[in-house]
Parts: C-alpha cells; structure tokens; sequence
C-alpha cells in the first residue's frame, strides 16, 4: 500500500466510524510509539496526552501555515494577527497558566519544540474533536477507542502488524 492509498483509507474510516482522520491517524502514530509499552490503567492516560499532542501538532502545522499566509497580507491588523500568533509563548506565561491542555501539551513535548500561540487554538480544536469522540463512542480513553478501531477495522487493511502482532 502506498502513501495515498494508506490515507485514502483512513479517510475512508474515519468518515465510516465518525472519527475524524486526523486523529485517527495521530493515534495509529501514538499507538506505534507505545507498541512496546505493556498498556494499563496509568498508561492509558500517558497515551492520550501523547495522541492529543501529536494531533495538536497535525493541526498546529495548518494554523502556522495560514499565519504564515496571513503574515503578507495587505491588511496590517492581518498582519499583527499572524505576527502574533507565530510568536512563542514565554516559558514564564506557559508555567502560569491554567490550560490542563497546555500543561500536558508541554509535559509530552519536553523541550524539543516550540511552543507558538496558534498552539493555543491548535490545543482547543483537539480538545474539542476528542471530546466529541469520547461522548460519541462513551469512552474515556480516545486510546482505547482507536486501538479498537485499528484492530478491528484497518488491521488488515492498512497493514498495522507493527502494532499488533508482537
């Protein structure tokens, strides 16, 4: 399977089971990073921060693209806008905050990248796209849920045996 084929399938599944693709596949990456970790109770909840960083990620890299876009704009307050939101959040603004997102957001990264406004916003939409999967399937691990997906819906088809058959 090539790379079009593999996220043509996901697509494809995650409209199916109302899972949006982007998460679907921020969680296969997740699973893939655990695939040697024995998953239990504690793990689980390490697991979704590392799921909910990674889509974070996913979609603060369309947040910086559009700042990006926007930082040539002919309107100055476009300008200022993207200028702003593709400037870093100052370590002293992030240990004061109140964002439990944030703060796990942080925790996952470790220092190895930095942390811009439009992650703030990036932080909300995952939140808000993972809480909607867990009040739709009534689960509390988005982890659980998109192992279940994996096994029995895309094992076969997008070739997970890295995940699964150990």
């Amino acid at each position: 399977m090539n790379e079009q084929e593999f996220y043509k399938t996901l697509n494809d599944k995650g409209k199916k089971t109302g899972i949006n693709p982007i998460l679907l596949l921020s969680g296969i990456e997740g699973l893939y990073s655990f695939r040697n970790v024995p998953l239990n109770n504690i793990n689980y909840d390490l697991l979704d921060s590392l799921i909910m960083t990674i889509f974070t990620l996913r979609i603060g890299d369309h947040f910086h693209a559009l700042a990006q876009q926007k930082s040539s704009s002919s309107r100055a307050s476009e300008r200022r806008s993207a200028k702003h939101e593709l400037e870093e959040i100052p370590p002293h603004e992030i240990a004061l905050s109140s964002n439990p997102y944030l703060k796990a957001f942080v925790e996952v990264l470790n220092g190895k990248g930095t942390i811009r406004y439009y992650h703030l916003k990036a932080l909300e939409v995952a939140a808000l796209e993972v809480k909607n999967v867990q009040t739709n399937f009534a689960v509390n691990n988005v982890g659980t849920l998109i192992m279940e997906v994996c096994k029995n819906e895309l094992k076969d088809t997008v070739q997970l045996s890295a995940l699964f058959d150990q």
